[in-house]
């Protein structure tokens, strides 16, 4: 058989394959129009009673496993300036990032050594703190059952039916020599 020939049969086979493939392909289904369920937002309900126990594990579990990167960090460099501060839990990232760079006993450090254990170092020191948020959130967490509570009938004073209603917000502030957070309350 000569190309030509090949040529002249190819149109005629791919015509014949189009023809059988095309009754054999899937059509498209007709979907149904979905429910959606209506959520609700009650501002005066509060979570159920296991959120409390929930979020204070999640916080433990988040400390916990940051805490770990940050030891484990510390041990995959032990000669990094500062690398004994990494194993102690929560402030000792921050201590670390005191004084990055290499240390004089240090013989095969880089750059991106360097960036590579401050961004541990960084991330282990956000994640440890972020758990402890997480562990105040549920000590100090409001729970109550699942029913809405009802609704208060003096809302302007921030006073609900069960006591006082605390609440507290943050905002970034620009100082002269670097920037800061402030943190407000009401009770």
């Amino acid at each position: 058989m000569t190309t030509g020939a090949i040529w002249t049969r190819l149109p005629r086979w791919f015509s014949c394959a189009a023809l059988v493939a095309v009754p054999l392909a899937p059509s498209a289904a007709a979907a149904e129009e979905p429910t959606l369920e209506q959520v609700e937002y009650h501002p005066a309900e509060l979570p159920p009673d296991g959120a409390r126990t929930r979020a204070i594990l999640v916080g433990v579990a988040l400390t916990a496993g940051w805490y770990g990167a940050a030891v484990g960090t510390s041990y995959l460099w032990p000669d990094a300036p500062n690398s004994r501060d990494l194993r102690l839990p929560v402030v000792g990232p921050w201590l670390a990032l005191g004084d990055v760079g290499c240390a004089d006993a240090e013989s095969d450090c880089s750059t991106g050594t360097v960036i590579t254990r401050t961004v541990l170092t960084v991330l282990s020191g956000v994640g440890q703190a972020g758990g402890l948020f997480g562990v105040f959130e549920g000590l100090f967490m409001e729970t109550g059952s699942t029913a809405p509570a009802p609704a208060s009938a003096d809302r302007g004073s921030g006073r609900g039916a069960a006591g006082p209603i605390a609440s507290w917000s943050a905002s970034p502030v620009m100082l002269r020599d670097g920037a800061g957070l402030e943190l407000f309350g009401r009770f």
